[in-house]
């Protein structure tokens, strides 16, 4: 006489368990994992910013080099001294909208980047802090960025004034993760132009057109 088996069903108590060990574990993420993800994302997206932005600025002024030149105007008087110093005013403008063109390009020209973090830091807490695997974590980032070019004049030494005329930039970037979003605000300056004017300098010189 043949022995029928019992088909056995789902173990409730394995399903709670594995209920429970599943709910831990987007609990541990949330307060955990995710802040570190999103920390370290911010972080690593103003270091790349920064580095896109300088460097495509200073690759447009060595391409074109003239584009940043003869940027302020000086007039001197019959003894040479200095008059007055101007701000082309039209070529700043098409200096500055070329910048911008190019730095939001960069920007947004597909920018991704990889960062490798111990799984201990990820979990928190500074029993495990560095330790573990690293786990990669993969970021695509973009922004958007506002400018404007600033002039300045400081001593350069006896009888010398320096000009320079700087880029200060502010970015919005947009870090995108798996399942996540965070934003990092970053701001910098690129020396633009700098010119040394000989001659005595009057105490207001800069005249924006």
């Amino acid at each position: 006489m043949r022995m029928r088996r019992r088909s056995r069903g789902l173990n409730p108590g394995a399903v709670l368990l594995a209920a429970a060990l599943i709910v831990a574990v987007v609990l541990i993420f949330t307060k955990q994992v995710r802040p570190v993800m999103e920390s370290v994302a911010v972080n690593e997206a103003k270091i790349k910013a920064v580095n896109v932005i300088n460097e495509a600025v200073l690759k447009e002024i060595e391409t074109d080099p003239e584009s940043s030149r003869d940027l302020i105007l000086v007039n001197r008087g019959s003894d040479g001294n200095v008059l007055s110093i101007t701000t082309d005013a039209a070529k700043v403008n098409r200096l500055k909208a070329k910048l911008v063109t190019v730095v939001q390009e960069s920007l947004n020209g597909g920018m991704a980047c990889e960062e490798v973090i111990p799984l201990g830091t990820l979990l928190g807490g500074d029993l495990f802090y560095g330790r573990g695997p690293g786990v990669t974590l993969k970021l695509t980032l973009s922004g958007n960025i506002s400018a404007d070019l600033k002039g300045s004049f400081e001593s350069a030494g006896y009888n010398q004034t320096r000009h320079r005329m700087m880029l200060d930039i502010s970015a919005s970037v947009y870090t995108f993760l798996p399942g996540m979003r965070a934003t990092a605000d970053v701001k910098t300056n690129v020396l633009v132009a700098e010119t040394v004017i000989v001659g005595t300098v009057p105490a207001v010189v800069a005249q924006q057109k």
